[in-house]
């Protein structure tokens, strides 16, 4: 009778066991989601804190500054320069769980001395640290470092890791390219990185989407995918204009709206689904059209985002969390937010 019950209790908890690894699956299976911020100020509106709250998310990473090479005739370690600063940040984001990102110029990185490394990282530093006090009281530990680094950069470019890694716990952003050929990238020397899924076409090429298009994801990832590194996955949610002149000069104009194209058929001709021709000369968004200028339509569309997504999740990546570019009022209420979540 006692063995009995000791059977039956090492079932029920046998059961219980399968029960609760089901559900830690279950919860494992949905990403956790982040958003980027790449504005000089960081507003809070009610469509952002609805995002927010729809996505479940706390974490924002936020753009800090660029580093360029100098515009002016520089001085001897003077030849870079941060530039885009942020500027204002909304005090709602003192809930959020920042962490700060910077871009670096892939010229600076070409650009840097052995012994301009060291200067560089301690200014960096320097910056990242004022800026985290100014808005947020406090130094923060973790920073991402955004550059396209290339096979002549990587040496350069993984020294300044290494230096910034003495003072913060560092991720970077990883391109297709560098997944698919690390052997001629390199590998950073950090832990985790963000796959960026956007801005991998051709602006010039009117018949693609350079945001985004899941046919080009797929010429780089496969079933057989791998990388060493912890990854996150950036999606894009914004859309854009490119202009292109006569001569072939090209031009962005951030969030755009169809509507406004294809409601103005004596100003815009519709060549295509995404190209339109200028009907006569016009002043738009600061850019002086003249007519017969194209113009190309660049959305994130909800099939091309999960598409993507899906390629990547049928992957053999490691992927930690989903990061949408960008966390702006605009930009969300141009696209079916909600919808997406609800096809991860």
């Amino acid at each position: 009778m006692k063995n009995t019950k000791k059977q039956h209790f090492k079932l029920l908890s046998y059961s219980l066991l399968f029960i609760v690894l089901g559900v830690s699956c279950q919860q494992n299976t949905e990403p956790q989601i982040a958003f980027y911020h790449w504005k000089a100020n960081a507003e809070h509106s009610a469509v952002v804190d609805e995002a927010m709250k729809q996505s479940a998310s706390d974490k924002v990473y936020l753009h800090y500054f660029d580093v360029d090479v100098a515009k002016s005739s520089p001085t001897e370690g003077d030849q870079f320069e941060p530039v885009y600063l942020i500027n204002k940040v909304d005090s709602a984001y003192q809930n959020y769980n920042i962490i700060p990102v910077i871009f670096i110029v892939n010229q600076v990185i070409r650009e840097l001395k052995n012994e301009g490394v060291q200067t560089l990282s301690e200014r960096i530093t320097q910056l990242v640290n004022e800026i985290s006090t100014h808005h947020f009281n406090t130094p923060i530990k973790h920073l991402q470092v955004d550059c396209d680094w290339t096979a002549a950069t990587r040496h350069q470019y993984f020294a300044l890791l290494e230096l910034l890694k003495q003072h913060f716990d560092v991720s970077v952003t990883i391109r297709l390219h560098q997944v698919k050929y690390p052997d001629r990238t390199g590998v950073p020397p950090v832990k985790s990185g963000a796959l960026m899924l956007y801005n991998m076409g051709d602006l010039r090429n009117f018949t693609e989407n350079s945001i985004l298009e899941s046919n080009i994801v797929a010429d780089y990832i496969n079933t057989n995918s791998t990388y060493p590194l912890q990854l996150d996955l950036a999606l894009p949610l914004f859309s854009q204009i490119v202009l292109k002149s006569n001569s072939g000069k090209i031009n962005l104009v951030k969030d755009c709206n169809r509507t406004l194209f294809e409601s103005q058929i004596h100003q815009f001709k519709q060549l295509s689904k995404h190209v339109f021709e200028v009907q006569k000369d016009t002043l738009f968004s600061g850019f002086y059209l003249r007519k017969s200028n194209q113009i190309k339509l660049e959305e994130s569309t909800e099939a091309e985002i999960i598409k993507s997504y899906q390629i990547i999740k049928n992957s053999q990546l490691s992927i930690n969390e989903i990061i949408f570019y960008h966390l702006d009022s605009t930009t969300l209420s141009n696209i079916n937010f909600k919808s997406i979540l609800q096809q991860l």
